[in-house]
């Protein structure tokens, strides 16, 4: 086979420059530390370092996700921790108000007090989180949740959100609750114990107390009410589904548990004190109140004027016991907020940390399939070096090759 000159030329100069395209490669191999710098130096495990990155992507919009889950949620906790400290406050204000010795003037003091703390509630139930967004309108984060309207004591107060919750997907398939609505918050509170309500009817002369009350075994649903003769006796009515029955001339003892209810749903009460011919107590299943109609009772309740007589005083005390049953309620209501938004953020710090254990995982997976092994790549840079070195040193001989030479 004859070899010519052309030949020789084109053949030498080809394998030199495939032994500089493999020592460039191998210098950016280094340089970059990623053995993989094409999907055509191994299909395979580009493929699956490209899946393995698209997961590693998404579990990190998930940790994203959580943290501003979290934060928001630490944001409404603050809010009701502060509904909550308020609520206490007023708590131990009417407690303070049911004192005997206070004056008319004492009592609105504290009514002064009350209305502040009103003021103060509907602010932080307009409150607003660091977007502009309302907190406690439900998915309506423009519009503002609260508004009232008249005046002290006889305030009305509207909720102008929706009932949604605002949500974020903190992992796959789960989407947390990160606000709660307004009229589930401040408006949906139950009266009484939770299960019915005992009052004293406002029109009543004596001087009847209502006490505690208590579930035994249960509540029926059925409405009873009280009504008292002149001979310390009253006549107990129950209604249940429209139909009433009348017990007559039932015996009273002052401060005595009542028990009332069929076997199996029975529950008590409590009247102390003597109520008058014609006074009457109900007991109903509970109904809800918003805690501001609560806050606008008791500011009603402080600013009446309170005579001397036992009977007016009975009377306010009937108020403030009511009064201060709403709040017992609207304070464990709050903390049932609170506790259930405790509870989410403890399940987004398990789950960030899932995560984010999860994403050095993946991290792992793709320096396995793709970081270079530097010690290899170095030794191989050495060889292919050499092996250059020897072909331009081999080519340089040959390519000075000529029968000129001879001659």
């Amino acid at each position: 086979m004859r070899i010519s000159t052309s030949m020789m030329f084109e053949t030498g100069t080809q394998n030199m420059l495939q032994l500089q395209t493999g020592l460039y490669k191998l210098q950016n191999q280094l340089s970059t530390g990623r053995r993989i710098l094409t999907p055509a130096d191994d299909p395979v495990a580009a493929a699956q370092a490209l899946v393995i990155r698209q997961r590693q992507s998404i579990n990190t919009q998930f940790i994203d996700n959580q943290g501003n889950a979290e934060s928001q949620l630490a944001s409404l906790e603050s809010r009701l921790a502060g509904v909550g400290d308020l609520i206490q406050a007023v708590k131990t204000r009417a407690v303070e108000a049911g004192n005997g010795a206070y004056s008319d003037s004492d009592r609105r003091t504290i009514s002064a007090e009350i209305r502040e703390r009103f003021d103060e509630l509907v602010g932080l139930a307009n409150s607003s989180d660091a977007m502009g967004n309302y907190v406690f309108s439900g998915f309506r984060g423009d519009t503002q949740p609260f508004s009232t309207t008249g005046a002290a004591g006889s305030r009305t107060t509207a909720y102008d959100g929706d009932d949604g919750k605002r949500q974020l997907q903190v992992e796959t398939g789960r989407f947390m609750d990160v606000t709660e609505s307004g009229r589930d918050v401040f408006m949906n509170i139950p009266q009484g114990n939770g299960q019915f309500m005992f009052k004293a009817d406002s029109a009543n002369t004596g001087t009847g107390v209502v006490g505690a009350s208590s579930l035994i075994t249960g509540y029926d649903d059925s409405s009873y009410q009280l009504k008292f003769n002149a001979n310390s006796t009253y006549d107990l009515t129950v209604t249940t589904n429209g139909v009433s029955t009348v017990t007559a001339g039932v015996g009273y003892t002052s401060g005595a548990d009542i028990t009332l209810g069929p076997v199996g749903q029975q529950f008590k009460i409590s009247i102390s004190g003597t109520p008058a011919a014609n006074d009457t107590f109900e007991i109903e299943p509970a109904t809800n109140q918003d805690i501001f109609k609560t806050l606008d009772n008791m500011i009603k309740a402080l600013e009446g004027n309170v005579s001397s007589s036992a009977a007016s005083r009975a009377a306010f005390q009937n108020q403030m016991t009511g009064i201060g049953e709403s709040l017992d309620q609207a304070l464990d209501h709050i903390l049932t907020k609170q506790t259930s938004i405790g509870a989410r953020r403890i399940e987004l710090q398990s789950l960030t940390d899932v995560a984010t254990d999860l994403n050095i995982q993946y991290k792992q997976d793709i320096s396995k399939l793709q970081d270079l092994d530097y010690t290899e790549a170095i030794s191989d840079l050495t060889n292919q070096k050499m092996v250059l070195e020897a072909a331009q040193l081999s080519f340089k001989q040959v390519s000075q090759l000529s029968l000129f030479n001879f001659l």
